[in-house]
């Protein structure tokens, strides 16, 4: 076939294609040949994340981009068509600018849900947006064309088509099922975004009386191994799970997870909410890897005894060796243990603390509870959480068999008796591992402490304040003697100290100040000594320490 009869040939195909489509064109003006098929590696599209579905009215990242640094295109196309061309009033989502992109490009004349160039300069990417559709919208494809000249462009075949359906959603009232081991090579990096649902509309039972003071606090949270969570459902809590409880201060609880930042990949940290602002969100990012595949965040509702909202050990990592897309998850309160105050405005500190537990439409059974339900009415979610992955990172699984530590554990031991038999003391228990040598490396809590009270007879309780100093300067309870006074800081009083943080060697041990109140400025939340483990360190572990 001789030239001029091929160009005759291509100019009744363009024709025949333009009178076919009384919508759309998508033939680009000046081309001289049919398009080249072969794309690979040339110019594709990439959407942030990688997403195999879409969430309904999500906003997604997407770019055209030129796959060498020699390439780049003067005209293109991107647009959103349905994945049945017969359907009618399909919702695709639409498409919007790149703050870098808008002298670049324009909304098209003559194709709907089209963005195109608005000059022929050389381009190596261009960087659009896309709002998803709602729900029941069914599969969208993104198309790209690409022009480098007029002898040669390309359209849609293999990397200039995306195609992306709905996800089916989960229950956002349950957590992922969490894996013991995550298979996934690759690193993720994920957004984070922590939305209030907490007013007096959602939750009118006994809402505070000043709602400008209502808030959370700020965010605090982690991805981290497996058995390294900072907090857990019906468990008891740390010192700084308990001082974030109590005051909405962070500071400790950021301390013991940079004491455990072997085992965490991102602390993450975000700002609070506070009215009127308490239903937008605040976000944060991290990242994830096959042996940080979990997330725990917590934060104080301001104003309440103890009571917290957030998530442990939110699994991110799928059981077929990929990371999830998206997660939401509904949150509801928790209460952490160590105030008996019943409604937001109360407060009755304890000294017998309790595991962390959640406040249920009955529990605490009791009519002053915020969330009480004689007719057991299901609860409304206090705040929302939603992971998003932004992006992929990939790495080559190492082919050595990895060494799983055993974390196993017996069961706890009895409470010793009262370490004071007159006052205030004491009580311990403890559990061990099932296997010592692999000890250093779970980091979990093997010792546990709580106050006891012991009544003093009459007669003795003057010869005891004198001779016994064992609990001064260590455990106090509201009234007792040995207690300290504090005259820049009344109506407070020391908690318990805990555990010395070393397993051998020189470390350091914490208490909090327990307030019936909001404790004023200047008054110190919590004391810090130095403490001597029970054992000696040898030359091999304070190498490795």
């Amino acid at each position: 076939m001789v030239p001029g009869q091929l160009l005759l040939y291509f100019s009744i195909f363009l024709s025949l294609v333009y009178k076919s489509s009384s919508v759309c064109n998508k033939i680009p003006d000046g081309v001289v040949k049919l398009k080249n098929r072969n794309v690979a590696g040339k110019y594709f599209i990439e959407i942030a994340g990688n997403p195999k579905n879409y969430t309904p009215l999500q906003r997604y990242n997407v770019s055209l981009k030129s796959g060498y640094p020699q390439k780049a295109f003067i005209n293109f196309m991107i647009t959103l068509e349905p994945d049945d061309p017969e359907s009618e009033d399909h919702a695709l989502g639409h498409l919007g600018f790149e703050y870098d992109t808008e002298m670049l490009a324009r909304f098209s004349h003559s194709c709907p849900n089209t963005i195109v160039e608005t000059s022929t300069i050389h381009k190596k990417e261009i960087r659009v947006h896309w709002i998803a559709p709602p729900s029941g919208s069914g599969c969208v494809n993104i198309k790209a064309t690409v022009v480098e000249s007029k002898e040669n462009w390309f359209s849609e075949d293999e990397s200039l088509t995306k195609k992306l359906c709905e996800e089916t959603l989960e229950d956002e009232n349950v957590q992922p099922i969490i894996n013991t081991k995550c298979c996934a090579c690759d690193e993720a990096k994920y957004e984070l975004a922590f939305e209030g649902k907490w007013t007096r509309n959602t939750h009118p039972r006994h809402f505070p009386i000043d709602q400008w003071n209502t808030k959370f606090s700020d965010v605090i949270g982690a991805s981290h191994q497996l058995y390294h969570a900072f907090w857990k459902y019906e468990a008891t809590a740390t010192d700084g799970l308990k001082e974030l409880a109590q005051t909405g201060e962070i500071k400790t609880l950021e301390s013991e997870l940079k004491n455990d930042s072997g085992h965490i990949r991102t602390i993450i940290k975000a700002r609070g909410l506070q009215y009127p602002n308490i239903t937008k969100s605040t976000y944060a990012v991290f990242r994830v890897d096959k042996k940080n595949h979990l997330v725990s965040l917590v934060t104080k509702i301001i104003p309440s005894p103890d009571w917290i909202v957030g998530v442990a050990n939110l699994e991110l990592c799928t059981e077929n060796c990929t990371w999830k897309e998206t997660v939401s998850l509904n949150l509801y309160p928790w209460d952490v243990g160590i105030d008996n105050g019943l409604d937001y405005e109360s407060s009755e500190p304890t000294q017998d603390w309790q595991p962390v537990r959640r406040i249920t439409p009955n529990n605490p059974n009791d009519p002053k509870s915020p969330f009480f339900s004689e007719e057991g009415e299901e609860m409304k979610p206090i705040a929302k959480l939603r992971v998003t992955r932004q992006r992929l990172y990939s790495k080559v699984c190492e082919n050595e068999t990895e060494v799983e530590s055993d974390c196993s554990r017996t069961d706890w031991l009895n409470w010793t008796p009262c370490s004071n038999s007159c006052g205030t003391g004491l009580k311990v228990r403890q559990r061990a591992h099932m296997n010592e040598e692999q000890a250093t490396q779970c980091g979990l809590n093997f010792v546990e402490h709580k106050i006891c009270f012991v009544d003093c007879p009459a007669d003795d309780n003057e010869s005891s304040n004198e001779n016994d100093n064992s609990t001064k300067n260590s455990v106090c309870k509201e009234g007792d003697k040995n207690c300290e006074e504090d005259p820049n800081c009344p109506d407070t009083f020391w908690g318990p100290w805990g555990p010395c943080n070393a397993t051998c060697g020189k470390g350091t041990k914490r208490r909090l100040r327990i307030s019936k109140q909001e404790i004023e400025d200047g008054c110190d939340t919590s004391q810090e000594v130095d403490c001597d483990a029970a054992n000696e360190c040898n030359s091999e572990s304070e190498s490795t320490s």
